[in-house]
């Protein structure tokens, strides 16, 4: 086939192929070679939006759901105490006492297999982990935006532009680097809309199961979804009157399978809601969170405001709204759907009284039409096909829709907001009506390379993070490509496509690892799981530190997010410790660590003993019964790194066991030196940066703290000691190394060697 614009003939293409494929005996343009094609494309949109992926936490609404899903995943609770600090801003409280998020609870449950293997993997972040479900599930979206159109009789080329429109020509693309709902509610209506369509052509008992299976997700994503029931089920009834007209006894199993999923789907959410707040009915929200805005008015700001408006964050469904007609007369029962779905979720947010779903980036609550909103413009493509001007607009409409959806995901849209609300006021009108502060206008300002917003940014070293990223998506174009071009055997497709997505499965792994939790919180998050026992709490007492220890944290306590120890209600408060994380320096406690800025300290209950506690392995390289002065006693040790570069740092913790009462302020030392004495890096500091002194240790104390020693950049490459000791700052002399005997053997401990390279 080829096609002719103006007397000019294109060769056989993509585009040629617009114009259509005849279709198979059952009405439909479905071949298996599709099959592969879906493979290829669910790798193509995992890839891109690995490659744009932040793993960090946008607006409280994620963290309410993730930390949800924390509780679930280590200790099999519901609460979400670690946010505790914000009040009842993300949760409320239940008849237990504790607080719960009124989000619902599909999205918990969805992160739930990333997040359970992050706990199990060491290096890997929860959050970050977490923070990846969107991804899979906006791209399984746009490969059923492929299906479905394929199923409704489009040609290849089409349903597989309109599947990359809606993956990275609308908002579905920023909404999959986050951890909203609305993707997962996506997800689940279009699932049910496909399974009915391929029940319409195949009348199996499977179809109509799993339609009401995707309802019933989408549902569990957000309860307002159960609007779309009888519109769905209306379709159905659609499909059994055209095979069985008024023979009614045809419908009764395609009903009741439809029907089941989603009735198990009401019982879980009503479960959900009696688990948290003590009655099925009762989702949480406050008396305030209500529809009090002017429904005009709201229609406006979704559809057209400046700084909301669904059109100006997604100019591609301009073109899908105009070729809607086209495509009512070619599927009057599917177009009605779809327009029934879009509107009827206009229409349920228009009067909510925060419209623009606070922080987000454009209209966020309509995240869950756009895979209906894009079905149109597979007409228009093929219109496109046709007539060269429609194509030149087409072309220009979905260049502006890729471009405002790269500003989504490279730069934070926190950035501009917090100074516009700085300015202006939170939630100030002109941030929603006024051109001149509409986030497509204003963002661009903040685009420049230290606001990227891009996980890889951080990789080290600087040159290493693209290659992660770009890698697999070269990889699943050239996949989609010889798919597109039947370069292989429909099967040998399909074992292709398989194939890529269980490596880009693997290619995740060392990628979440070489973004793995590092800094001083995350030093502390693991020196706590390594130290805990059942029983006891743990409080992270800044609200600053919350994502950072919920990346790194791996233990088993219920953990608690308040500014001080005396906040966790008495009736929960644990009978054998308290762990207390701060950017404060550690009070005097029996057990004490240090990381930089961050302070972790163990309060006993009364009369408790600290006892015993599974530290780092002591090193091996210092003696049993060898002490310091016979007062202190390295406890444990580890390194960071068995090799370093000559302009890096060393990460080393150490931990001290007081054997005795100490009347000196001793400062530890800790140095890097060759087999001549030289230094290539040294460090000192009074303990816990001088929060816990020597003289106020009591035997059995713990103390520990985590040191970066500095290489010098002239470093020569070779083979180093690492030593550490502790001296008398007044005299500068030594703490002896003595044995069991108390006879002096060195005035330092060896900790172990690392390579200079």
């Amino acid at each position: 086939m080829s096609l002719e614009f103006r007397g000019h003939r294109i060769a056989p293409g993509l585009f040629g192929r617009l114009r259509g494929e005849p279709p198979q005996p059952d009405g439909t343009v479905a071949r298996p070679s599709d099959r592969g094609l879906a493979l290829a494309l669910l790798a193509l949109l995992y890839a891109v939006y690995l490659a744009t992926f932040s793993g960090t936490y946008h607006s409280s609404d994620e963290m309410a759901m993730l930390v949800a899903t924390d509780s679930l995943a280590r200790r099999g609770e519901w609460d979400v105490e670690l946010l505790r600090w914000m009040g009842q801003q993300q949760g409320s409280f239940g008849p237990d006492g504790h607080l719960y998020s009124r989000k619902g609870i599909g999205m918990t449950l969805a992160a739930l297999p990333h997040y359970w293997l992050a706990l199990q993997i060491d290096g890997v972040g929860n959050v970050q982990a977490g923070m990846l479900t969107d991804a899979a599930v906006t791209a399984l979206t746009g490969v059923l935006v492929f299906l479905a159109l394929r199923r409704l009789g489009y040609g290849r080329a089409a349903s597989l532009l309109s599947a990359l429109a809606y993956g990275l020509g609308t908002m579905a693309w920023p909404y999959a680097r986050y951890f909203f709902s609305e993707p997962l509610a996506a997800l689940g209506l279009m699932a049910a809309f496909y399974f009915l369509l391929r029940f319409r052509d195949e009348q199996d008992h499977l179809s109509p199961l799993l339609a009401g299976a995707g309802l019933g997700l989408a549902l569990l994503a957000r309860l307002n979804n159960a609007l779309a029931a009888p519109l769905l089920g209306l379709l159905l009834l659609a499909y059994l009157y055209r095979r069985h007209g008024r023979r009614w006894q045809g419908y009764v199993a395609p009903v009741l399978l439809f029907g089941l999923p989603l009735l198990a789907a009401l019982g879980v959410s009503g479960w959900y809601n009696w688990l948290r707040f003590g009655n099925p009915l009762t989702t949480g929200y406050l008396p305030e969170e209500s529809f009090a805005t002017p429904f005009f008015q709201g229609l406006y700001g979704l559809t057209l405001s400046w700084g909301k408006g669904l059109f100006w964050y997604n100019p591609l469904l301009i073109a899908a709204v105009a070729a809607w007609p086209a495509f009512y007369r070619r599927h009057r029962t599917e177009a009605a759907l779809a327009a029934a779905v879009v509107l009827t979720t206009l229409f349920f947010y228009a009067p909510w009284y925060l419209w623009w779903a606070g922080h987000g980036w454009g209209p966020r609550f309509l995240v869950s039409l756009l895979p209906f909103a894009t079905l149109p413009l597979a007409t228009a493509l093929e219109l496109a096909g046709r007539h060269r001007n429609l194509a030149l607009a087409l072309g220009a409409l979905a260049a502006a829709s890729m471009a405002i959806q790269v500003l989504g995901v490279a730069v934070d849209f926190n950035l501009y907001l917090e100074d516009a609300y700085a300015e202006l006021g939170l939630y100030h009108p002109a941030t929603l009506f006024e051109p001149a502060y509409s986030p497509l206008v204003r963002q661009w300002a903040y685009l420049r390379p230290g606001n990227l917003d891009l996980a890889w940014t951080h990789i080290e070293p600087a040159g290493l993070g693209p290659l992660y990223v770009l890698l697999p998506v070269l990889l699943a174009l050239a996949v989609l490509w010889s798919a597109w071009r039947r370069r292989l055997a429909p099967h040998g497709v399909g074992w292709a496509g398989w194939g890529l997505l269980l490596a880009l499965a693997v290619y995740t792994l060392p990628y979440l690892l070489a973004l793995g939790p590092e800094g001083d919180v995350a030093a502390a998050a693991r020196e706590l799981a390594a130290l805990e026992r059942p029983g006891e709490v743990a409080v992270v007492a800044n609200s600053g530190l919350t994502e950072a220890f919920q990346d790194a944290y791996d233990g088993g306590l219920a953990m608690w997010g308040v500014p001080d120890r005396g906040q966790v209600p008495l009736r929960f408060q644990s009978d054998e410790g308290t762990w207390v994380l701060s950017a404060e320096l550690p009070d005097a406690a029996p057990l004490r660590f240090q990381a930089g800025e961050v302070g972790l300290v163990l309060y006993p209950a009364a009369g408790a003993e600290v006892g015993p506690r599974p530290l780092p392995a002591p090193p091996a390289m210092v003696k049993a019964g060898h002490s310091l002065g016979g007062l202190i006693e390295l406890a444990g040790a580890q390194m960071g790194a068995t090799s370093v570069a000559p302009d890096g740092s060393l990460a080393v913790s150490l931990w001290w066991r007081a054997l005795a009462s100490i009347d000196v302020s001793y400062t530890v030392f800790m140095q890097v030196i060759d087999e001549a004495g030289t230094k290539a890096g040294q460090v000192d500091r009074l303990p816990c940066d001088g929060g816990c002194p020597t003289t106020a240790w009591q035997p059995g104390d713990l103390v520990g703290a985590r040191y970066e020693v500095a290489i010098d950049p002239a470093a020569p490459p070779g083979s180093y000691r690492v030593i550490a000791g502790l001296y008398d700052l007044a005299t500068g002399q030594r703490l002896p190394v003595v044995d069991a005997a108390g006879n002096p053997v060195s005035d330092h401990l060896l900790l172990g060697s690392v390579d200079i390279r």
